[in-house]
């Protein structure tokens, strides 16, 4: 009998009612905001919410042995918070949302593996809640902005030979990391050499990272 594959034991999983996951966590359900039946944001009011909930402890895991098919920190760290709520500890995991460059690559998916991952599975390797997504469209807005400050005169006087912003996408594609952009006449803007990073080493999304809430979001990127 062989073992069953990764997608074939998130398919069989049996997912619990994210208002329940989200009781025994101490996280009101009015606080959730669902994106269908597998997955939820939680809302900012929650911290408010939430403050006089005693603090917790915080345990970090990490790797500093990459290999193509990746470490195991993911199962790792699904592994404990398992292994924690089995004997009676109220834990939370948290990681990054997968990167769709690397999850189609010879790594894979970044839902850890086996009966340790995160499910619904496919649905957490593919978009999730389409935040990438609105990260790679708010970078590539800022390099819009910036090609067409150029085509308009450059009244800044940017050097166009070190102009380090670049555009960005969720996806691995070595024919787009240095490009020429700006081709095609002049009606198509100044051209210059550029390219394309993934978008989760953006400045936008280092930003987002970094912002205390929706203010200071606001403030840093509006400094870019």
């Amino acid at each position: 009998m062989s073992f069953p594959s990764d997608l074939e034991i998130a398919r069989a999983a049996n997912l619990r009612p994210l208002a329940d996951v989200a009781a025994d966590a101490g996280i009101p359900a009015d606080c959730l905001e669902p994106y269908g039946e597998g997955a939820a944001k939680i809302k900012l009011s929650a911290i408010e919410r939430m403050s006089d909930l005693p603090k917790a402890r915080y345990v970090v895991v990490s790797a500093i042995t990459p290999t193509p098919l990746g470490e195991g920190k993911t199962t790792t760290t699904v592994g404990l918070g398992m292994g924690f709520s089995h004997i009676g500890k109220k834990a939370t995991i948290a990681i990054r949302q997968p990167s769709m460059g690397p999850t189609f690559g010879i790594k894979g998916g970044a839902a850890g593996g086996g009966y340790s991952q995160v499910v619904p599975m496919e649905l957490f390797n593919l978009h999730l809640t389409g935040d990438m997504h609105a990260v790679t469209a708010a970078h590539n807005m800022c390099s819009a902005m910036l090609d067409a400050h150029l085509f308009h005169g450059n009244e800044l006087g940017l050097d166009m030979h070190n102009i380090t912003w670049r555009r960005v996408m969720d996806m691995n594609d070595r024919a787009l990391r240095d490009i020429v952009v700006g081709m095609g006449g002049v009606g198509n803007g100044t051209p210059r050499e550029s390219g394309f990073d993934i978008t989760v080493a953006s400045e936008v999304m280092a930003i987002f990272c970094l912002a205390t809430g929706l203010e200071d979001l606001q403030e840093r990127l509006g400094q870019v």
